[in-house]
């Protein structure tokens, strides 16, 4: 029998799919998906056959929408940029970085700002953000403030939580979803978030309604990226708030530049400082690795495209190998035999 699902987590060769009847099962990938370069995701929609009343086998992988590649997710509708208000404190330039990659990562696809934490601590970020064009969503995973109006942004769609450790993505998944195995670690002694989270996995948070596709994927790779593959006009297309922007050239990166406007749009107050501001140390990060990177280029090419090699040791001082010393011994039988 044939049935139709999606790959909710996926464990050395093992992945697990739950069907529309919410039932989960486990399968292999046949060998010609893998032959044919169909490495399979979490969140993607397959066939599978079924083999007994537990196992089946995927044979073939729907269409994606959209994917990541670190962290391997697949068919996102929306990220969500969990932040916390303390503990640790929160972090404007680090939070402008996640969204900055995501809008690069995923342009077509819904971002979302969530702070939690607001029990220990209130911030107000709306003003800021809004104006960019971001949701957000104040919460606390402990008490449970804000959290009806944050479920209600994601039903019916798969939610990637993104955000650095310690910010209490796992106390969040477990709040929406109380029956999800999700680890929870506790802040060490200088209060600093662990990060524990190990798999990249969908958990499901429609509480078991059939017709109702709601998912969280909670995400250890996502802590740590760079810039270093973006264009510096990538870059730009990343803050919406500024490059809409329009100065006296077209390509104008807002860095000084001759005919930019971005100083007079700042003191007009229809730009903000602190995210102009994290632009540029987005933009030197990204310069500074393409640096690098043309270094090591023209190095490569100076040594004729190979990696230096050691020196080598001289042929006299070089130690026999056994193989060259039996071979030294029958040579050396060969001449006394003649």
């Amino acid at each position: 029998m044939n049935l139709n699902g999606k790959i909710t987590k996926i464990l050395a060769n093992f992945y697990y799919v739950t069907d529309t009847e919410n039932k989960v099962w486990e399968c292999f990938a046949r060998a010609r998906l893998l032959k044919e370069g169909k490495y399979l995701f979490v969140g993607d929609n397959v066939e599978f056959e079924t083999s007994d009343s537990k196992h089946g086998i995927i044979i073939n992988v729907k269409d994606r929408k959209n994917k990541l590649s670190k962290p391997p997710v697949a068919n996102i509708d929306q990220v969500i940029t969990v932040f916390s208000s303390v503990e640790p404190d929160f972090d404007e330039y680090n939070l402008d970085r996640y969204l900055s990659f995501v809008r690069y990562e995923l342009p077509d696809e819904k971002c979302l700002i969530c702070i939690n934490k607001i029990d220990l601590k209130k911030i107000d970020i709306n003003k800021l953000y809004q104006k960019s064009g971001f949701d957000i969503s104040h919460v606390s995973a402990l008490t449970k403030e804000g959290l009806d109006s944050f479920a209600e942004k994601l039903k019916n769609k798969t939610s990637v939580l993104a955000g650095p450790s310690g910010v209490g993505k796992s106390s969040l998944i477990k709040a929406l979803a109380p029956h999800a195995s999700v680890l929870i670690g506790d802040l060490s002694s200088i209060r600093q978030g662990k990060h524990i989270t190990r798999n990249v996995q969908l958990i499901d948070i429609k509480n078991g309604h059939s017709g109702n596709e709601s998912f969280l994927v909670d995400t250890p790779g996502f802590t740590q990226f760079s810039f270093g593959g973006l264009n510096l006009n990538q870059i730009l297309t990343t803050f919406e708030d500024l490059k809409i922007i329009k100065c006296g050239f077209y390509n104008c990166l807002h860095n000084g530049e001759e005919g930019c406007v971005m100083e007079e749009m700042i003191k007009k107050g229809e730009v903000s400082l602190s995210r102009y501001n994290s632009y540029l140390k987005i933009l030197a990060e990204a310069k500074k690795e393409i640096i690098y990177s043309t270094k090591q280029e023209s190095k490569a090419k100076s040594t004729g495209g190979k990696d230096l090699s050691l020196p080598k040791i001289d042929h006299q001082k070089r130690a026999k190998s056994r193989k060259r010393e039996k071979q030294d011994l029958l040579k050396s039988g060969e001449e006394g035999e003649y």
